[in-house]
């Protein structure tokens, strides 16, 4: 989950941060496995983040009304026709996201910014109020525009969130080298080195095993 009572993100700025990390890491950068490189991949994934809104809502939601928003979700989503050229627009919002977790990494906070506000720029993302499904709020993506608009707005539009709010900090690439994963390290003195707990313990117990070693 992206949420933790150490980062306070809205539903809609949740979603967003949620959606980016998957995104990433739908190519694994260690074997180069990719899930995203069909127009049925790319529906999936879009399908699949159903599930997220769905925890999001569960959740004290900030007086959304819950059914709404899974409904507009869900609308949305079932009605986009995927196409061959939205994997390739994704395929390459993907890797400019991923650079942004990179340049953040190396606390190049300036080039971190610069490369979301080229992203945005390039998405076309336009503010407007919505009310569709609770109080009055920003959104950045037009739903008739398209998955690949879509996810690339508000990707962007998370990330850039996270920068503005809490730093490059923040933004974490899992230490572990047979993993390599992004993630947003929510833990209280942004200390955060893998991006699970399965990751932090199979490095853990491969430091050891390498200690044993040298002793023997």
């Amino acid at each position: 989950m992206v949420v933790t009572c150490q980062m306070n993100f809205t539903y809609y700025e949740s979603l967003s941060v949620h959606l980016a990390v998957e995104l990433i890491n739908t190519l694994c950068p260690v074997t180069n496995t990719d899930r995203l490189s069909t127009p049925e991949e790319l529906r999936q994934f879009l399908v699949e983040s159903e599930k997220y809104v769905q925890d999001l809502v569960s959740e004290k939601n900030r007086g959304f009304d819950g059914d709404a928003v899974i409904a507009v979700h869900r609308k949305t989503v079932q009605s986009w026709p995927v196409r061959s050229e939205d994997v390739e627009i994704v395929r390459s919002l993907r890797k400019s996201l991923r650079t942004v977790f990179e340049l953040a990494r190396e606390q190049k906070a300036q080039d971190t910014a610069a490369l979301l506000n080229e992203q945005l720029r390039i998405s076309g993302a336009t503010p407007r109020i919505s009310w569709h499904h609770g109080p009055y709020h920003l959104h950045f993506e037009s739903e008739e525009d398209g998955c690949a608009h879509w996810l690339a707005t508000t990707t962007a539009m998370g990330l850039a969130f996270v920068l503005i709010e809490y730093g490059t900090e923040r933004f974490g690439i899992c230490a572990s080298a047979s993993c390599q994963k992004a993630f947003i390290d929510t833990s209280k003195n942004k200390s955060k080195r893998y991006c699970s707990e399965a990751c932090a313990h199979r490095e853990s117990v491969a430091a050891f095993r390498k200690r044993q070693r040298s002793k023997s």
